[in-house]
């Protein structure tokens, strides 16, 4: 998530930089955003919950992610955005929960010992597609962490969608007003 919000703020001067406005944002709105309130609502239901109620939480939100990027999918990122966060599903329904490689935390800076929280496990033998975790180190100046495949996915993905967004609509061309040669 980390990850994300940093792509995220530095897209937005970058668009800027290459002609983008804030302003653009109203022209390309999204559909379905209730879905993502709901899956906000989910997530934090599942996370104060305990049991069947925190998996039934987390199935909850992930159905609402999946409809409304499902009814976004036309737009610029979202594919990125849907394909990373298919993988990251995908790989915490096979094994319980994110597993995260004891070398990529090293390699972050963090103990190699300890899942950084309780959605993540540490990868064992036992670990279904394990290219999918947690694998990749990101050492920040303050903090360190392991992400995974789908992570960079959504940020790439989230990055294409802000950028593009904020991009001047192209006017369309009136029938007649070609310019004769």
């Amino acid at each position: 998530m980390l990850l994300v919000l940093l792509v995220i703020l530095l897209a937005i001067p970058l668009a800027l930089l290459t002609g983008g406005r804030l302003q653009n944002l109203a022209l390309h709105p999204l559909t379905a955003l209730p879905w993502l309130g709901l899956a906000a609502f989910f997530q934090l239901f599942g996370a104060l919950a305990a049991g069947t109620f925190y998996a039934a939480g987390l199935i909850a939100s992930a159905i609402c992610i999946a409809i409304f990027l499902r009814r976004n999918l036309n737009r610029p990122g979202v594919p990125l955005l849907a394909l990373g966060f298919f993988s990251n599903a995908l790989v915490v329904a096979l094994n319980g929960a994110m597993p995260v490689a004891p070398s990529a935390l090293t390699a972050a800076g963090l103990s190699p010992t300890v899942a950084p929280g309780p959605r993540h496990e540490l990868e064992t033998p036992a670990t279904l597609l394990p290219w999918l975790g947690d694998t990749l180190p990101l050492a920040l100046p303050t903090t360190g962490q392991a992400i995974s495949l789908g992570d960079l996915l959504t940020a790439s993905g989230a990055a294409l969608l802000l950028h593009t967004a904020l991009q001047p609509t192209p006017e369309p061309e009136l029938p007649g007003s070609e310019m004769a040669s």
